[in-house]
């Protein structure tokens, strides 16, 4: 299982030319191989930054696992209302079936690699 998130690392207090940098990280990891891909994101969680950091840890994994799973990211699922909040997005939906994933989400409350954190210490 492929798991997906953005997450803030202010702690690591990036700066260019003295000026602090504003990002986010996406981070990949395979939930049993520890396998993991992170990249820095200028701008949101948005779905052109999930495409790109999932391919790109796709391309240096060499393959894709059967499952992805994110939390309730607006790239991947509609969370405007109770109605459509279980509804992925088709273009979530069509790129993790070009990549002969299936896609899934945990619980709204925890991020997929937050909850992988909590079982392996070697988790960013």
């Amino acid at each position: 299982m492929g798991l997906s998130d953005f997450t803030h690392a202010p702690h690591l207090k990036v700066t260019i030319a003295g000026v602090t940098f504003d990002y986010l990280l996406y981070h990949f990891r395979l939930a049993y191989s520890g396998f993991e891909h992170a990249e820095i994101v200028e701008g949101g969680e948005s779905f052109s930054a999930l495409t790109s950091g999932l391919q790109n840890a796709l391309w240096s994994l060499g393959g894709a696992p059967r499952d992805h799973r994110t939390d309730s990211l607006s790239a991947a699922f509609r969370n405007l209302n109770a109605d459509t909040a279980q509804d992925m997005t088709d273009r979530y939906e069509a790129l993790c079936a070009h990549y002969g994933m299936k896609a899934s989400r945990n619980n709204r409350a925890a991020s997929p690699t937050r909850t992988a954190r909590s079982k392996d210490p070697m988790a960013i």
